[in-house]
């Protein structure tokens, strides 16, 4: 039983040894063919030139950034869109609008939650580029048992 497992192992390596030992072949061929071996290090340039423009674009328009925390009452200005989840964790109650706009301070509410009343205690939306928002309480400066998350979405 073993001879039979350890014979099927030392084929299988032989196999691999043999693929290594081609490729190995392959790759000295290539190099030896050196208008080829220019040709696809052309590409090669290229393929990273353009890479790195796309990751350059990419991080202008936000891409890559992380989510954070973000505190009540306080103006925020979207570099990119996201979406903004306010949810009560515990603690004081509150009752809080999620104002969105192109207007500092956000006039436009979005999303309502009362945890006071057992309504609802979450609330979300999406924020769109160049938007100010803000999670706006009644009584500004207290401490609300909610917590409130800005993701970028991408």
């Amino acid at each position: 039983m073993f001879g039979t497992r350890d014979e099927a192992l030392y084929a299988r390596m032989r196999e691999l040894e043999g693929r290594v030992e081609r490729l190995t072949g392959l790759l000295g061929k290539l190099t030896d063919d050196e208008e080829r071996y220019a040709r696809l290090h052309g590409l090669a340039e290229r393929t990273d030139g353009a890479l790195r423009s796309l990751e350059a674009r990419a991080a202008s328009v936000g891409v890559g950034q992380p989510r954070f925390q973000a505190a009540l009452d306080t103006v925020y200005h979207a570099k990119t869109f996201g979406y903004v989840a306010v949810f009560f964790v515990g603690g004081r109650t509150a009752r809080l609008r999620l104002l969105v706009g192109p207007h500092n301070p956000p006039d436009t509410s979005v999303g309502y939650a009362d945890s006071s009343a057992d309504l609802n205690s979450y609330m979300g939306g999406v924020v769109r580029p160049g938007e100010y928002w803000m999670v706006s309480s009644l009584r500004p400066g207290r401490e609300y048992g909610f917590e409130c998350v800005f993701t970028p979405i991408f």
